[in-house]
């Protein structure tokens, strides 16, 4: 596959930077794909994405879920701009499809965006009675990001693209009883050091941000005692996501950005 070439711009002050791969205005407006568009980071994340007159495609596994976020943006899903498609992201075979009738409708891919993410905790590793546990978030957090990884880069086209993923805080500083829910996470910050070595030079990129406690309804009350005017609320990461998942952040791949501000 050919992608598009480097070019050198010679800019006012005689520095020279290279702009890999992308013209701001080619393909206006351009398809992006967010797993875990239905949670309340994704729900963010789709909501900037739609306001900046992208075509949005969120693969769902809970219909209430779907429903909620098809609600808050009827309006986009009938004019065509938004569309929610039942499918496992974690799935190669079913994302695959999902991803030709996409190709087909509106173009190459984009951006590839995987928030799909579970945590669970509470036993230390000596005290597992089996490995169903890790099972589960390697399955939600990692394979998901993988899966959206191979497919988004085989669906992209030659004006190049974007994958961004999530971490966590915890990667740096784990907590007892989290070991599977790190681990899985620490899997996610090493796809998107790979991603970024295999990419370079391609007009692609791969980042992670990686927050500590984001100031959803489900985490407040799951810590209710908490500080919650120190957690991050969902659109202020979510715009962080937006800045990576457009042209003009063709100069970072490779990142883990924390966005837990002071938390």
């Amino acid at each position: 596959m050919r992608h598009a070439p480097l070019r050198w711009v010679v800019r006012p002050d005689e520095s020279r930077e290279r702009e890999v791969g992308v013209d701001p205005d080619q393909d206006r407006p351009r398809t992006a794909l967010v797993a875990g568009g239905t949670g309340a980071l994704g729900g963010a994340v789709v909501e900037l994405l739609l306001e900046a007159g992208e075509r949005v495609c969120v693969p769902w596994v809970d219909s209430a879920e779907a429903d909620r976020l098809r609600d808050t943006h009827a309006a986009a899903e009938r004019e065509g701009v938004l569309r929610l498609s039942e499918c496992d992201a974690a799935n190669p075979d079913q994302l695959a499809a999902l991803l030709d009738v996409l190709r087909a409708d509106w173009g190459p891919l984009w951006l590839g965006c995987s928030l799909a993410g579970g945590w669970a905790g509470g036993a230390a590793v000596g005290d597992l009675d089996d490995v169903a546990l890790l099972d589960r978030m390697l399955r939600v957090n990692l394979r998901t990001a993988l899966v959206v990884a191979r497919e988004g880069l085989r669906h992209m086209g030659s004006a190049g693209g974007r994958l961004v993923f999530v971490g966590s805080r915890a990667v740096e500083r784990p907590a007892a009883g989290q070991a599977a829910y790190t681990a899985a996470k620490a899997g996610v910050l090493s796809l998107v050091a790979t991603l970024a070595v295999e990419l370079r030079g391609s007009g692609r990129t791969a980042n992670a941000v990686v927050p500590k406690v984001i100031d959803t309804p489900a985490n407040r009350r799951a810590m209710p005692d908490a500080r919650h005017d120190r957690w991050v609320p969902p659109r202020a990461i979510a715009k962080v996501i937006a800045w990576l998942a457009g042209p003009d952040a063709w100069l970072v791949s490779g990142a883990a950005i924390p966005v837990h501000g002071d938390s």
